[in-house]
């Protein structure tokens, strides 16, 4: 019970990095016996304030690559975790978007560039590209503003379609993105499922509520003497497609029959 067998401290930064960078120092401070990290900037900061205490992550892409453990196997260090996506799903969401919306052309892929991780889904993207004759565009954002005048600009050239990828700034700024998507007619795939069901058209992406699960037994182990550094990081095995039929009709899209049978869920 929180307050008699545990103590839970936490902190919410709602996607601002200043106050993420303020927190991470907060509860490093408070010498905590497990900190659980959700994102990568978030982690980049807390591994900034500490390399000593024990350290749970979800959520995070690409953690060797982005250099929060030595291998996914063998952690090292006081870092473990549960991984969200591989670099390779950039090519998969390419796929998906170009499967609901054949007539797609030029894709943006909407992302951090100081995100290491966003890089290697650009990067597989980028390879995957010519077979489905598409020419990519990165569009680097901070902030809604930033979102907005990205997708202003791309949608003044027709057959385009965006990628989404998974980031603080784009669960924040979500429904201006959304909204966005809309207004300028392009066709989207998002890495969660809450952007299918807020009015997204299409998601493709792990099931963040069993991350958690796993991060609990995590965090379980180390307090009960485990050592972070010898916890495998675990990768996610449990995704979901999710299409969300009034965005479509609003687009004017006639979703593949063969792309419905594999959903999981149906938005009317």
């Amino acid at each position: 019970m929180d307050g008699r067998d545990i103590r839970i401290d936490f902190r919410w930064a709602a996607g601002d990095i200043g106050l993420m960078k303020a927190y991470a120092g907060e509860l490093a401070g408070l010498k905590p016996d497990v900190i659980l990290v959700m994102s990568n900037p978030a982690m980049a900061l807390v591994q900034q304030q500490t390399r000593s205490l024990p350290t749970v992550f979800v959520a995070v892409a690409d953690p060797v690559g982005s250099g929060f453990v030595q291998s996914l196997a063998r952690p090292g260090g006081n870092v473990t975790g549960f991984t969200n996506f591989e670099s390779s799903m950039g090519g998969k969401w390419l796929e998906v978007l170009k499967e609901i919306a054949p007539r797609v052309a030029r894709v943006m892929v909407l992302l951090h560039p100081e995100t290491r991780a966003h890089m290697s889904f650009w990067g597989a993207a980028e390879a995957a590209a010519p077979s489905f004759s598409v020419k990519l565009t990165m569009a680097g954002v901070h902030d809604a503003a930033e979102i907005e005048r990205a997708a202003a600009a791309f949608a003044r050239e027709p057959n385009g379609g965006m990628i989404v990828l998974p980031h603080t700034v784009t669960e924040v700024h979500r429904m201006t993105i959304i909204e966005s998507a809309a207004r300028y007619r392009l066709p989207a795939v998002y890495p969660f499922r809450h952007f299918a069901i807020e009015g997204g058209l299409i998601s493709y992406g792990v099931d963040l509520i069993d991350a958690f699960r796993g991060a609990a037994t995590y965090v379980d182990r180390i307090l009960r003497g485990a050592k972070p550094g010898e916890l495998p990081v675990q990768a996610a095995n449990k995704f979901e497609l999710l299409i969300n039929l009034k965005t479509a009709r609003a687009l004017g899209i006639a979703v593949p029959p063969s792309l419905l049978a594999r959903t999981d869920e149906v938005i009317e």
